[in-house]
């Protein structure tokens, strides 16, 4: 899955604004970003496979950290107007000018990070975009305070490069790079905290940081810490920014199928889930062979039944249906009474009424089946009637007014 990157400049949008960008392949163990700079009518063309994420300047973001009342998560219709009262007096625009989003956490955090930034800017830059064919699905932090340990970023060049300080319990702040000061001093970091901080500074400043600094510092790419603000959680596309919700969703589902189909964390994953996947389908057909072996065998037994109790029946179609019939016939030839003939019913159904109740007067009768009427019963005297005549093979319920005695079909 291929995602294009797009960082808003800090100035206001124009048709000539020219837009930082990079195409990144997602799906590979190690994306490399090459950044590359058009306006927006002449930024890559995107199809559905390809998720489109606007990269805010931590220039253009201030962060502050708020104490949100209890179970506010449960009134979205009143954040936005709790936020901004909080922030009314810690920020220096009208809160009414400004956008501002919470973390990725803020539901199960007390004090959450909210992100805060212009809302015209972020607004007129998104419109240029979207005029130009392109649907912004997410719009993310360039940096946000994502580590438990205190981070350096130091991004740029010695002339314009900015040092980048973020850690989840003091947010992010930053400076100047020529403004920082010898051993790092002014930024706040103990002695135990310096030991422990990660310091990454692209090609440009990574030896005037490490001298300036005097921690050790690690080479980063350029540009490179956009990976990391994809994979960071956060997305600023909060409040009024909601537009395209859906797609934005149908964005997230694709990037998890696709991670999962071809990241290789998820390649063990994977294996076991086609081991089970294989298991299932060698199960499924183990027991769909033994199901039809039992019934050829059980089939195979009631022909062989039928042929040895009646040799003169040379084809086998249906073996239980040809044994009743010859059963039938050799109790009609007999001259026996069958189990739904009149007689046999009436019979049965007089030795099963209980002791005081007199034989109905009024019946209807059919080969099988005997209606009955002017019966009168408790509920005690129909269980006992009807669990005798179940014993002997035949169903007994009430239908309307009257009772229906039946015969019970045979089950092979």
């Amino acid at each position: 899955m291929r995602t294009l990157i797009v960082q808003l400049p800090l100035g206001a949008s124009s048709p000539s604004t020219s837009y930082p960008h990079a195409i990144l392949q997602t799906d590979t163990a190690t994306p490399v970003v090459t950044l590359q700079w058009a306006v927006a009518s002449l930024l890559p063309t995107t199809d559905r496979q390809t998720d489109v994420v606007a990269l805010v300047p931590a220039l253009a973001l201030s962060w502050h950290q708020v104490d949100l009342p209890a179970g506010l998560h449960k009134q979205p219709a009143r954040l936005k107007a709790a936020l901004e009262g909080l922030l009314e007096e810690r920020v220096l625009d009208e809160t009414a000018t400004l956008h501002m989003a919470l973390a990725p956490d803020w539901k199960h955090s007390a004090q959450p990070w909210v992100a805060v930034c212009d809302r015209q800017w972020l607004s007129s830059h998104l419109q240029l975009l979207e005029a130009a064919g392109l649907t912004v699905h997410r719009i993310v932090p360039e940096l946000a305070p994502v580590s438990e340990t205190s981070r350096l970023h130091a991004l740029g060049d010695a002339e314009q490069g900015w040092l980048w300080c973020s850690q989840t319990g003091r947010g992010l702040w930053g400076l100047p790079l020529q403004a920082v000061p010898p051993n790092g001093e002014g930024l706040g970091l103990s002695d135990e905290e310096r030991s422990q901080t990660e310091v990454l500074a692209e090609p440009a400043v990574v030896a005037a940081m490490s001298e300036r600094l005097g921690m050790q510092t690690q080479l980063m790419a350029p540009n490179q810490h956009w990976l990391a603000a994809l994979t960071s959680g956060w997305d600023l596309a909060q409040f009024e920014f909601q537009a395209n919700a859906h797609s934005r969703r149908l964005k997230i589902w694709q990037r998890a199928a696709n991670q999962l189909r071809h990241h290789s964390r998820w390649r063990p994953a994977r294996w076991g889930l086609s081991l089970v996947l294989a298991s299932q389908l060698l199960g499924l057909n183990a027991w769909a062979w033994k199901t039809r072996a039992d019934w050829q065998t059980q089939q195979q037994s009631w022909t062989h039944i039928l042929q040895e109790t009646f040799p003169q029946i040379r084809v086998v179609v249906d073996a239980p249906l040809q044994m009743a019939r010859e059963v039938v016939s050799l109790r009609q030839s007999s001259g026996q009474l069958a189990a739904h003939d009149l007689e046999a019913m009436l019979g049965t159904l007089g030795q099963a009424l209980p002791t005081g109740v007199a034989a109905p007067r009024q019946w209807q009768y059919q080969p099988g089946q005997l209606q009955l009427q002017n019966l009168e019963l408790s509920v005690s005297e129909q269980d006992a009637l009807r669990q005798s005549l179940s014993a002997k093979g035949y169903q007994w319920r009430a239908q309307g007014q009257t009772w229906l005695m039946t015969l019970r079909e045979a089950q092979p």
